[in-house]
């Protein structure tokens, strides 16, 4: 099963990876590397055998996450793209309740959803 992982090289999305590669399936990581390093695509790697499909890229950019999209079969999404510092977030809470709470991102994703995988 073809799964989009978006935030997928941060701590969490990073283990889910491992895990999903674990069990047989295979991960399509998109991720802006805002809050993760490049390197943790090397070290999935490492870990598992394999190197997954990854874009740069940030899931509130509908094109971008579009062509994700249209170029794989995507079967399932488990989204992680979110800011998580508790400290930052105090600084810019209008800037944290836009990406996480409103949903800026997973509105680019849920639309997808039903038509994942058709050409």
């Amino acid at each position: 099963m073809n799964v989009f992982v978006s935030g997928g090289l941060g701590f969490i999305g990073s283990h889910t990876c491992v895990e999903l590669i674990a069990a047989g399936h295979t991960p399509i990581i998109a991720d802006d590397l805002s809050n993760a390093a490049p390197g943790v695509l090397d070290r999935i790697e490492e870990i598992t055998g394999m190197r997954p499909i990854f874009y740069r890229i940030n899931v509130a950019d509908r094109s971008a996450t579009e062509q994700v999209f249209s170029a794989h079969r995507v079967d399932a999404v488990i989204h992680f793209a979110g800011f998580k510092a508790v400290g930052e977030s105090t600084q810019k809470p209008l800037e944290y309740y836009w990406n996480n709470v409103t949903g800026r991102s997973s509105r680019r994703i849920s639309p997808r959803i039903p038509t994942a995988g058709r050409r």
